[in-house]
């Protein structure tokens, strides 16, 4: 290459407009035992204040979304023990005696995000959403185009998941400011690796312009 030569870019930054009637809300792992000061991970002495940062963002986008009538689909880790946890388990020794368990009050979304009986509801066990669940299932159902992702950690379920979206021709849109982690260094580039690899990312404010020019989703049955 010469030096009057450009290095092409590796990599074409998404963008992809919502689609009216065909975007979701997924919402991953909003719950009490990572978000609550009474949950496990803050009784463990773990720092949850990166993953708080998500709570206001999302209530501003969660009350968007059901103003246009845009479906919201909420995910929960849960386990029973560490059967079922699989070899993450020896990872997160914490977790060894309690913590995301099925059925707990810490495995349910935190009350402060308003969750709502006819929301969707999907239980996972891994780090995709989509792995060993219905979401897939779930999104077809809704006609998800559009995949506006948030939630925690970013570093983790949320980009193992958003991730997983794009394999299944979702197309994703990772919302900045509603995702967090216990690990704050390794956000921005958990972020980073997102916006050139498989997602569209993008600032909470952006999100919620596009959605408020949305026409309202008509009831089912409607005229």
């Amino acid at each position: 290459m010469t030096d009057g030569e450009m290095q092409a870019a590796p990599f074409e930054a998404a963008h992809w407009d919502l689609v009216p009637g065909g975007t979701a809300l997924v919402v991953i792992d909003a719950q009490n035992d990572f978000l609550h000061p009474d949950g496990w991970y803050a009784t463990q002495g773990i720092d949850i204040g990166h993953m708080q940062r998500c709570i206001e963002p999302l209530k501003a986008l969660l009350a968007a979304a059901r103003t246009k009538g845009i479906p919201i689909v909420w995910t929960r880790h849960g386990i029973r023990g560490a059967e079922d946890g699989g070899p993450f388990m020896q990872l997160r020794p914490f977790l060894a005696e309690g913590g995301l368990r099925r059925e707990t009050w810490g495995w349910e979304v935190l009350a402060d995000l308003s969750p709502q009986p006819d929301d969707w509801y999907v239980a996972k066990t891994r780090l995709s959403a989509f792995y060993g669940t219905d979401l897939e299932v779930v999104l077809r159902g809704l006609r998800a185009e559009t995949v506006l992702m948030t939630g925690v950690l970013t570093n983790q379920c949320v980009a193992a998941t958003s991730k997983d979206a794009m394999f299944r021709d979702f197309k994703p849109i990772v919302i900045e400011e509603c995702t967090g982690t216990t690990l704050p260094h390794l956000h921005e580039p958990a972020i980073e690796m997102m916006r050139v690899g498989w997602a569209e990312v993008r600032d909470l404010e952006s999100a919620l312009s596009e959605i408020r020019q949305l026409a309202p989703a008509r009831a089912a049955g409607g005229a």
